[in-house]
C-alpha cells in the first residue's frame, strides 16, 4: 500500500513552518523573530533539498540514508533554548528508526552543515505506537510537578481538627469527623456521599476491621452494609459528627499521655 502524503508536506517551508518557543523580550521584538524564522527555513529548505539530490547520487554506496530521504518529509521547525528540532512525517516505522538511528545522525550533521543551523531530531516514542503516517516532532516539556508543602498540610489540617478554623458550611463537620478519624484514630474512610441526605448528614463507608474500630469509640450511627462488598457504612447527623470527633480528639490525647 502506497503511502498517501499531506499535500501541505511537498510546499516550500515558510516562516509560519519555525514555531518559536524562545523568550521574544530576550530575542528582540516580532518583527526580528518572523525575519528569522524565513530564514531559518529557507536555509534549511535549500540544504534539505541539496542532501537529498546527494544522497540520490549515492545511493549504490550510503542506500541506507537514500532510503531515509525518500521516505521523510519536513513539516516544520520547533526553535528552542536547545536547539532547533525537526518536525517530520515518517512514512514507516522501519524508517523511523532509521530516523533515530546513527542514519539518522548523519542526515541531520549534513542537513546543519549545509543550512549552517544545529539542526537536530527530538527523541519521540512513536516507534513503539505506530507503524505508518508518524508524525516525529519536538514536545514542549512539561513543568515538573510542585511538591506539596506537607508540613503546611498538616498544620492545616490539625487547625480543622481542633476547631482552630472551619468552614462555614453544611459540610463542615464532616469533613472534620473523617479528617479526625484518619489522624487522630489512624481510622482511614473508603467513601464518603452526601448525596439525597438532608443538611448536614452524609454516610461514610469503612473496611470492617476500621467499622470495628469506630463502633469501640462509640460510634453513635448504626452500622449498614453496602450493597456491594464488604463495605460498612455509617450514616451521622451534623451533631453526631461532632460528638464524635470530641470523642475522637479525647481518645487520641489519652493514648498520648
Amino acid at each position: 500500500m502506497l503511502d498517501t502524503v499531506p499535500p501541505h508536506l511537498l510546499m516550500p517551508l515558510s516562516a509560519d513552518s519555525v514555531r518559536w518557543h524562545l523568550p521574544e523580550d530576550e530575542y528582540g521584538d516580532t518583527d526580528a523573530i518572523e525575519v528569522t524564522c524565513g530564514v531559518i527555513a529557507a536555509s534549511v529548505e535549500t540544504a534539505w533539498t541539496t542532501v537529498k539530490a546527494r544522497a540520490a547520487e549515492n545511493r549504490h554506496t550510503d542506500p541506507a540514508l537514500h532510503r531515509l530521504m525518500l521516505n521523510i518529509h519536513i513539516e516544520g521547525l520547533d526553535a528552542t533554548p536547545a536547539g532547533c528540532f525537526l518536525s517530520l512525517y515518517v512514512s514507516s516505522r522501519g524508517i523511523h528508526d532509521l530516523v533515530h538511528a546513527r542514519t539518522g545522525a548523519r542526515f541531520t550533521e549534513e542537513l546543519s552543515k549545509e543550512a549552517r543551523i544545529a539542526v537536530s531530531v527530538a527523541d519521540c516514542d512513536s516507534r513503539l505506537r505506530w507503524t505508518r503516517g508518524i508524525r516525529c516532532h519536538w514536545v514542549e516539556p512539561k513543568p515538573a510537578a510542585i511538591e506539596p508543602n506537607w508540613d503546611a498540610i498538616r498544620v492545616h489540617r490539625e487547625a480543622i481538627i481542633d476547631g482552630r478554623i472551619g468552614k462555614d458550611d453544611p459540610q463542615a463537620a464532616s469533613w472534620r469527623l473523617l479528617l479526625a478519624l484518619e489522624d487522630r484514630a489512624g481510622i482511614r474512610h473508603t467513601g464518603a456521599s452526601w448525596v439525597h441526605h438532608p443538611k448536614g448528614m452524609f454516610t461514610a463507608w469503612f473496611s470492617p476491621d476500621n467499622a470495628r474500630r469506630l463502633i469501640e469509640l462509640g460510634a453513635p450511627a448504626a452500622p449498614h452494609l453496602a450493597e456491594q462488598g464488604a463495605m460498612v457504612g455509617f450514616t451521622f447527623t451534623d451533631q453526631e459528627c461532632h460528638d464524635l470527633t470530641e470523642t475522637v480528639i479525647a481518645a487520641g490525647r489519652t493514648l498520648q499521655s
